[in-house]
């Protein structure tokens, strides 16, 4: 299930309460017997009142007080976790009726390409510390999916290769995502008060603009240097000036959230609509990943008629948000 794009923007802002707590209960929620009661059941396979309840304050821990009592929030999230519930055991069913499995050394491959996209294993351990996840749990998760990746390859055993013919008609259709934005290459040099940036803004007028931050910038590293990065038009307004000014111009000193900033101007890319040979793997990507959707669509709707499903959608309304 997609995330609308007015959550996206909420859940990439960062929380107004830093220690928020969830009690998720409903009126009746009394006795154990209560909170084991499954509030969805694909065939055999139920997921209880309880672990619903903390699937959908794992969702809500990351908003802030307000937002995690928002009724169009909540509602978004629960349809999502049963919808997640549901998928999970067609594919568990399909693997059962299908006699697969996924086996530990595909788990440990993909647990391994994972850890190792991390700076360090304590990098890694810190994400799991941050998302209040275990190991195990996060093992788990892999393993989910593995198997919906693998019942995607079995659906799409035998789809027709995608043309030429196809990719390019798509990328005709579909222009605007191959926009590139006006954007800039700022150096910059991160500075503690406005007495150091007057100093530094008199150095680079003298010296090499990277030797001075090297020695005065608090943000200088052996990888990335005095880099700031591309910034596309729109994306800083402390920044649009640079858009106006030619390569090599300095900008500055600016107050910023983390500091006292003086950039340099290193190079500008105009907007412009990528050609179709520039964008050729990502369009292919794209078609893909729209045909890979639509078989499992159509996959689902099959499993749907299969199995039998049953949702306590009044036990699913009563559970409710508390912040504390």
């Amino acid at each position: 299930m997609l995330t609308p794009a007015w959550l996206t923007k909420l859940l990439n802002k960062k929380s107004l309460v830093y220690s928020l707590f969830f009690l998720l209960t409903s009126c009746d929620f009394i006795s154990n017997k209560i909170l084991t009661k499954p509030v969805v059941q694909v065939d055999k396979t139920q997921l209880s009142a309880q672990d619903f309840s903390k699937q959908l304050a794992e969702k809500l821990k990351g908003l802030d007080a307000l937002s995690a009592k928002d009724p169009k929030i909540i509602s978004f999230f629960k349809s999502q976790i049963v919808s997640d519930f549901i998928v999970t055991c067609f594919v568990d069913l399909w693997f059962k009726e299908n006699s697969l499995s996924v086996s530990h050394a595909e788990i440990d491959q993909e647990v391994k390409a994972i850890v190792s996209s991390y700076p360090s294993d304590s990098a890694f351990r810190e994400m799991l510390s941050q998302d209040d996840v275990s190991y195990t749990e996060w093992v788990a998760k892999i393993e989910a999916g593995l198997r919906k990746k693998k019942v995607l390859a079995a659906i799409n055993k035998d789809a027709p290769k995608i043309t030429e013919e196809e990719l390019k008609s798509f990328y005709e259709n579909n222009k605007a995502k191959f926009e590139q934005p006006e954007s800039v290459l700022l150096s910059h040099i991160q500075v503690a008060d406005e007495s150091q940036a007057e100093i530094v803004k008199k150095l680079i007028r003298q010296s090499n603009f990277t030797d001075v931050a090297k020695k005065y910038s608090s943000a200088y590293s052996a990888e990335a240097k005095d880099l700031y990065g591309w910034i596309e038009k729109g994306y800083e307004p402390d920044l649009e000036r640079a858009f106006k000014l030619s390569v090599g111009s300095i900008i500055g000193p600016i107050n910023m959230p983390d500091g006292i900033h003086i950039f340099k101007v290193i190079e500008k890319k105009p907007f412009k609509i990528k050609s179709y040979s520039e964008v050729s793997g990502l369009v292919l990507s794209e078609v893909r990943g729209l045909r890979e959707t639509a078989k499992f669509t159509a996959w689902l709707d099959v499993q749907i008629k299969r199995y039998k499903i049953k949702k306590n959608l009044s036990m699913i309304d009563s559970i409710r948000v508390e912040t504390q």
